[in-house]
């Protein structure tokens, strides 16, 4: 089994908890009994990477919280890498930029940033023109963005996406691709599994096509016949979760195992939710230990 999947390398998303500021969230994910955070980077917890004070303050919420900030999550929605439009790519790449140097200022490891918008943010999204423009935007953004990375020492993540569209870059064959003619240290793949069976590609296909640049991990769960990219806690759905924690062993992955749930499939609170992850995430970690022991 996967020899890194210790308690210590379990994480939680804040977005599980949109309802409250970021230093609210981290305290409930802190009270869940989490040692590591994702930072969501848009509201309502980081619309702008802090600086100064802010800065200070969310820092001084980590240690007073018990918790690392392991990875942020790069804004969303327009910030994407592959902008077919130079003048929105230009301003993505200075967006994502700050974000690498907020990152590097919290002591985070990696920074989750998507490759290709949703074809609901293209003007025009079914030009002829628009798949060439997406593929051409992408390894220019990586770049420019490659170079602030190594400067401040953090690890741009990409990530699948469940868009229904033919766009590049959406699975993790063509990213294996991309990410393959840039360095390790600056460049890696995140697997969101629900991103994944929305797409009708198994997650854990999915996983071993990723391989060695496998990084981190959204584990969420959705429907086996009628996916939606749900987000609901593992297990609540019809993902193969043994297969894919096989998977995951498969490839020697290493890095967190990050819970990214914001939707009850029974009701629950966000703190519910928050705890049945931790429990979940913890238990998965000791049937690795007692394996390990036999």
């Amino acid at each position: 089994m996967i020899n890194t999947m210790a308690k210590n390398q379990i994480s939680y998303s804040t977005v599980g908890f949109r309802d409250r500021n970021v230093q609210k969230a981290l305290e409930a994910v802190a009270k869940a009994g989490f040692p590591q955070v994702e930072i969501l980077g848009q509201e309502p917890h980081v619309a702008n990477p802090l600086c100064e004070k802010q800065l200070s303050a969310l820092k001084s919420c980590l240690k007073n919280c018990g918790l690392s900030a392991r990875t942020v999550h790069a804004p969303l929605k327009k910030n994407v890498l592959g902008a077919p439009e130079e003048e929105w790519r230009r301003g993505v790449v200075n967006i994502l930029g700050n974000y690498l140097r907020f990152a590097a200022a919290l002591h985070a490891k990696d920074v989750i940033i998507h490759p290709v918008p949703n074809p609901i943010f293209v003007p025009n999204s079914n030009h002829p023109s628009i798949i060439n423009r997406i593929s051409e935007a992408v390894p220019r953004s990586l770049d420019q963005l490659i170079p602030v990375a190594a400067r401040e020492g953090v690890r741009i993540l990409l990530e699948n996406l469940p868009y229904p569209c033919n766009y590049p870059y959406l699975g993790m064959n063509e990213l294996k691709c991309l990410v393959d003619d840039y360095p390790y240290k600056q460049l890696g793949l995140v697997i969101d599994t629900g991103h994944a069976w929305t797409s009708k590609k198994d997650p854990s296909s999915e996983i071993i096509l990723a391989g060695n640049r496998l990084r981190g991990t959204h584990l969420q769960d959705v429907d086996f016949d009628y996916p939606d990219d749900n987000h609901w806690l593992p297990t609540e759905g019809g993902l193969d979760w043994t297969a894919i924690l096989k998977s995951l062993n498969s490839v020697n992955y290493s890095g967190p195992l990050t819970f990214e749930v914001y939707q009850a499939r029974r009701g629950e609170t966000p703190e519910q939710l928050a705890s049945l992850a931790y429990k979940l995430g913890k238990s998965w970690s000791e049937g690795v230990a007692n394996k390990q022991s036999m």
